[in-house]
């Protein structure tokens, strides 16, 4: 056994990290039914972290040993512990960007991907020559002069999720709100014990950790999101809005209320398989719309609920016009049997003066305002086309 590390702590560390992540996949695999970005992107961090789990323990216990499949081993378990150190937290900048905004950036996603292949080209580059890690004569491992830049940018891929966060944050106002810290806290304490103390192997399990405090915090959050569209609920709603009632002086928050124009006839003449497809292609369109600075909410059936972070009548009516334009080039590109248009109402929330329910009808009679101005304009329509 190599004196520098201990292997029965870095097989107890890696096998608690297993197990850890077992039960989270077992637990967790009805997200497969939702094939989401966010969650697609939370399951491939698990996968991740679960394989290196598995490598470490067989990197530490073939380091010292010679032959050359020992040095293939260890040459193959570190190559791959750094590519999924760094693509885990690439994983969680991207399920963060879509979990609080429904999307992520052109410049964001460029320049991630900009870093993971930095990264990925390092550890090519490291097989002919050893520039992150070497494997000497006896298979030993040492660091090279590029492991900490390889560190930096795996932290740097930390700060930029810190980033994504603070300006959902700042741009949603107190619509925004993730615990952050649960995966945070546990991956920088895990990431620098290994960096200063060469034999402790924590970084995995570290990771494991950071996991199930994000999928504890999801859990937490299910009875106020929607089975079909992964979207907030009624509930949540509820929640919201009765807490803003306790500080009505710290909101600057207008309300949209949307309904699908035709949608019964959608379930009618297609079947409710389609209209569900149609839901959730509600969901995504509302979602692009206002990015961070809102939350959608399905309020009940092919009703709508976006609280936008902003009471400025302008603003206001750009997102309405966004959300217009989407369903327009939605059905411009789709080639769904279906086309979808929705009536929309605005008001501002103002629960200094009005109380919950009032807000709630006066959204919902606007919008239906907007609904009768529709229908009637289409039967104008179909009366000249006849």
């Amino acid at each position: 056994m190599n004196p520098l590390f201990n292997l029965e702590s870095i097989y107890v560390a890696n096998i608690i990290g297993i197990i850890l992540l077992a039960v989270m996949i077992v637990c967790n695999l009805w997200r497969l039914q939702s094939k989401t970005h966010a969650n697609m992107n939370l399951l491939a961090m698990m996968f991740l972290t679960l394989l290196s789990c598995v490598a470490d323990p067989i990197s530490y216990t073939m380091k010292g040993l010679p032959g050359l499949l020992p040095k293939i081993a260890v040459y193959a378990t570190s190559t791959w512990l750094f590519a999924a150190n760094m693509l885990s937290v690439f994983c969680w900048n991207r399920f963060l960007a879509y979990y609080l905004n429904g999307s992520m950036s052109r410049k964001n996603r460029r320049m991630l991907n900009v870093t993971v292949s930095i990264g990925l080209l390092l550890l090519v580059i490291n097989f002919f020559h050893p520039i992150v890690f070497s494997i000497d004569a006896d298979n030993l491992y040492s660091r090279e002069k590029f492991y900490f830049f390889f560190l930096i940018i795996d932290y740097l891929l930390v700060i930029n999720s810190l980033i994504t966060y603070y300006k959902s944050k700042r741009n949603g106002g107190i619509l925004k709100f993730f615990p952050i810290w649960v995966y945070i806290v546990p991956i920088l304490l895990g990431g620098v014990i290994q960096s200063l103390f060469y034999g402790i192997s924590v970084v995995p399990t570290s990771i494991a950790i950071s996991i199930a405090g994000i999928l504890a915090s999801l859990q937490n959050e299910m009875i106020y999101r929607d089975a079909l569209t992964g979207i907030f609920n009624r509930a949540y709603l509820d929640y919201k809005l009765n807490k803003f009632a306790k500080r009505p002086n710290k909101q600057s928050i207008t309300g949209l209320m949307l309904d699908l124009n035709g949608f019964k006839k959608i379930n009618d003449d297609l079947g409710h398989s389609v209209g569900d497809e149609a839901l959730i292609a509600t969901t995504r369109i509302l979602q692009r719309a206002v990015g961070s600075h809102g939350i959608v909410i399905r309020y009940a059936g092919d009703e709508f609920i976006v609280l936008i972070n902003t009471q400025d009548d302008s603003e206001t009516q750009t997102y309405i016009d966004r959300i217009q334009k989407l369903f327009e080039k939605y059905n411009q590109d789709s080639e769904k049997p279906y086309k979808l248009t929705a009536s929309i109402g605005s008001h501002k929330l103002n629960l200094k003066e009005e109380s919950v329910d009032s807000f709630i009808n006066t959204i919902d009679s606007r919008m239906y305002e907007n609904k009768k101005a529709f229908y009637a304009s289409h039967r104008v329509l179909d009366r000249r086309k006849h």
